[in-house]
């Protein structure tokens, strides 16, 4: 009985396991979606800046820009990441290994398009109160 009992809750464990690494995941691209959306209003904004001031090059607009080119570089990667996940059942030990890999790098850059959106902020920011 003790035994069945020690399998049934390995067994939960690896389902709250799973299900934390879908979490992640689903939390990382809502945080992408509202990034997309942020970075969007980011684009406009330089567009308003350039054009009211003078001293703020319209070249500026290549930071949203750049920024907007690595929010899609990730959404490919998740797009390649549910592909994977479609043909799971027909993969290799190996490339069953390599899955985890591929959730973390996508966290790992989902982490990274944070950071790069906070900084087109603070750029933006500051060429709007300092150079204004």
């Amino acid at each position: 009985m003790e035994d069945l009992e020690l399998e049934d809750s390995i067994q939960r464990m690896k389902n709250v396991v799973e299900d934390g690494e879908k979490n992640i995941l689903k939390y990382f691209d809502r945080i992408n979606d509202k990034l997309f959306n942020f970075n969007n209003v980011l684009i406009a904004g330089y567009f308003a800046l350039s054009k009211i001031t003078d001293s703020i090059s319209s070249f500026y607009i290549l930071i949203p820009i750049t920024n907007m080119c690595f929010l899609f570089y990730i959404e490919y990667k998740m797009m390649e990441k549910s592909r994977f996940e479609a043909k799971l059942m027909k993969k290799s030990q190996n490339d069953v290994a390599n899955y985890h890999k591929m959730i973390s790098k996508a966290n790992y850059y989902s982490l990274l398009a944070i950071i790069s959106t906070v900084l087109v902020t603070v750029v933006f920011l500051w060429n709007l109160i300092i150079k204004r």
